[in-house]
């Protein structure tokens, strides 16, 4: 029986992980998995409803009427195409008070595992080495400095055409790094085997093409270890 493998990339808001992972995972054939996606779905789900981060009942409640679909790297809330949506600037703002909550890590941990089922994965996120997929075959860290990484995320919002200054989306990442890096449950930090790689002055191009040679590198090493 064919084991699949599993690469995990995880890393800060605006390392570029999600546009690394998206392309890698396409040029090696691999499954891709934007688990940050899934916890900005479900915090704007809780958003349209109202429900503060604060009220843990509430959300225990309006998560049983939440049906949460990834397709073709689509996300869909209840039938709804939230691609778009989930990226918006109040998304950016709460995510990370509703993403630390126990309640939600663990009603999504089961949904994120149950991809890595007879299929090879890419798996991007902030825990995807450390807690989601812990035994996962290549972990990779990537990282940058908050003005870079701010830098990257306020040209995003301006293509969008979003209408927010760069001091403020500097702000929310300074501000969502020390909630990430601080919260009790899974907090931002990198497994203690994975590979890290600083993106700050590196193209997309050249960290995809760094990230390729890492996995195919891997395997190979494995099928030598295996022959």
């Amino acid at each position: 029986m064919k084991k699949c493998k599993i690469i995990t990339i995880d890393g800060p808001a605006g390392s570029g992980k999600s546009s690394v992972a998206k392309r890698v995972a396409r040029e090696l054939g691999f499954v891709y998995l934007d688990s940050g996606a899934i916890y900005r779905a479900v915090t704007l789900f809780l958003l349209q409803r109202s429900v503060s981060p604060n009220d843990v009942s509430k959300i225990e409640e309006c998560l049983k009427d939440l049906d949460l679909e990834v397709k073709d790297q689509q996300i869909y809330v209840n039938g709804e195409n939230v691609t778009e949506a989930i990226r918006s600037p109040q998304v950016d703002e709460m995510v990370s008070l509703y993403s630390a909550l126990p309640v939600i890590r663990s009603s999504l941990l089961a949904l994120q595992r149950e991809l890595q089922d007879c299929q090879d994965l890419i798996a991007e996120g902030r825990d995807m080495g450390t807690v989601v997929f812990p035994d996962a075959d290549l972990k990779i860290f990537l990282k940058a400095d908050a003005k870079t990484r701010a830098i990257r995320r306020w040209k995003e919002l301006m293509e969008r055409e979003v209408d927010i200054s760069f001091d403020d989306v500097y702000y929310q990442i300074i501000q969502r790094d020390e909630k990430d890096s601080n919260r009790e449950l899974s907090p931002l930090i990198p497994a203690e085997d994975a590979i890290i790689l600083d993106t700050s002055d590196l193209t997309l191009d050249e960290v995809v093409e760094r990230v390729i040679k890492l996995v195919k590198d891997h395997i190979e090493q494995v099928k030598r270890c295996d022959a």
